[in-house]
C-alpha cells in the first residue's frame, strides 16, 4: 500500500466528512485532502486552510449566480 493508497485518520475523516454534509467543502476538496494528506500531513493545517479558503470562495461565487 503506497502513501495515496492509505487511509487518513478516522478524525480528520469524521472532520471532512462533517465538512462535506454542511456544504462548506464540495467533493472536490475532500478529494483533494485525501490527495495530499500524507505527502503533506507536516503542514495539514495549511491545508485545510486553503481547502477552507476555496470553499469559501466557491460559495460566494455561488451566492453571487443565485442572487437576481
Amino acid at each position: 500500500m503506497t502513501k495515496s493508497e492509505r487511509p487518513i485518520p478516522a478524525k480528520i475523516e469524521q472532520r471532512l466528512m462533517d465538512l462535506l454534509k454542511m456544504k462548506e467543502f464540495d467533493m472536490q476538496e475532500v478529494n483533494w485532502c485525501h490527495a495530499t494528506y500524507w505527502s503533506r500531513r507536516d503542514d495539514w493545517h495549511a491545508i485545510l486552510v486553503a481547502c477552507h479558503n476555496a470553499a469559501l470562495a466557491r460559495t460566494a461565487a455561488e451566492t453571487v449566480d443565485v442572487r437576481p
